[in-house]
């Protein structure tokens, strides 16, 4: 990891349905690429519908918020579900979007789901630079995979900071070998599995 000299561009992200939205700030002199984790527990996989939940952490002066109503920190349609002692789960109420994990122990880190990021800063502009049917065409995807013009994805989804709850995975399906640290459990346990 790197620190940043200058400021990465604000990225967005939110729900489904567009009710609940926040934006992400990486300013000069923080950490590049973003620490970043995939959580195999039975929790997130419950709270996600996947076999793996990729989160990027964030300290809470990166997040923030938007579509606010006056007076609140979160949008009206933001609800959380206390899944187990001292952790809750943010979703959308309006169209069940999963978005995070946060712990009020846990002061400092706010996690956020991956896949609620808006797609242009994972992917880039691909998708408005060539037509479905044209994908199919020898080498078009390929090119176009290889743009990655404006995608910050690499960056943010490369799960450096290892895999949680590796005892969950799943032989031949989520047991592969990813970069990062594999931990039993989560990494504060310190219950890393040997390379």
């Amino acid at each position: 990891m790197a620190i940043l000299d200058k400021a990465k561009p604000t990225v967005t992200g939110g729900c489904l349905c567009g009710a609940v939205r926040y934006s992400i700030d990486f300013p000069a002199g923080s950490t590049w690429p973003p620490e970043s984790h995939i959580c195999q527990c039975t929790q997130c996989r419950k709270h996600t519908g996947s076999l793996m939940a990729p989160f990027i952490n964030l300290k809470p002066s990166q997040f923030r918020w938007s579509k606010t109503p006056s007076g609140s920190e979160t949008p009206e349609a933001y609800k959380e579900f206390s899944s187990s002692k001292g952790v809750y789960r943010g979703f959308c109420s309006s169209c069940g979007a999963a978005l995070n994990w946060r712990s009020p122990e846990v002061t400092d880190v706010i996690e956020i789901l991956i896949g609620t990021i808006d797609e242009k800063w994972l992917i880039g502009d691909r998708t408005d630079k060539v037509s479905s049917e044209s994908l199919t065409e020898k080498g078009v995807f390929e090119k176009v995979l290889n743009a990655e013009e404006g995608a910050m994805g690499r960056d943010i989804c490369t799960p450096l900071n290892g895999q949680m709850f590796v005892r969950n995975a799943i032989k031949g399906a989520t047991d592969a070998r990813l970069v990062g640290p594999r931990y039993v459990e989560v990494s504060q346990a310190r219950m890393a599995i040997p390379n």
